[in-house]
């Protein structure tokens, strides 16, 4: 049997005037054109709610899944970022590598260092503030002595 030739059962309910008057301004939200659709909608939505067999909102299915998609998403996104940085830094650190030989002892210093600032500042770090820094060497050149000119 086609939907319109259905047999359809009348059933009178009593609402108040509030009532009534809010589902007149909401039927264009709920995409209905008579108040007999909006109530329908709203009964197929409760027992849907009632299927779930749960106390949680109905639609929170289709939110929890909306939230893990948007979720994994940006996880991708931070991913392929963090990897394209540390393409970038490995560059950089061949770079200084190439043009100077440290000794051991100035690279764990340094290391050591610059762990504990990146810590105390939450990894907000600039070059301006680097520039400002105390002195972290010790009396001794770290440098390797047979670079010559630092």
């Amino acid at each position: 049997m086609s939907k319109n030739k259905e047999e359809k059962y009348t059933l009178t309910i009593r609402m108040d005037d509030e009532i009534k008057q809010e589902i007149q301004e909401r039927m264009d939200d709920a995409h209905v054109r008579s108040r007999n659709a909006f109530v329908l909608k709203a009964i197929e939505f409760y027992l849907g709610y009632l299927r779930q067999g749960k106390n949680l909102n109905y639609i929170s299915p289709i939110l929890a899944s909306s939230i893990k998609s948007e979720i994994k998403n940006t996880e991708h996104n931070l991913s392929e970022m963090v990897y394209k940085m540390a393409v970038q830094l490995s560059m950089l650190t061949q770079i200084v590598a190439d043009e100077k030989d440290f000794y051991p002892e100035y690279l764990d210093e340094l290391q050591k260092w610059c762990a504990e600032r990146v810590a105390s500042t939450n990894g907000i770090i600039s070059l301006k503030d680097m520039q400002q820094r105390e002195n972290v060497y010790t009396d001794y050149d770290y440098f390797n002595r047979n670079s010559g000119d630092y």
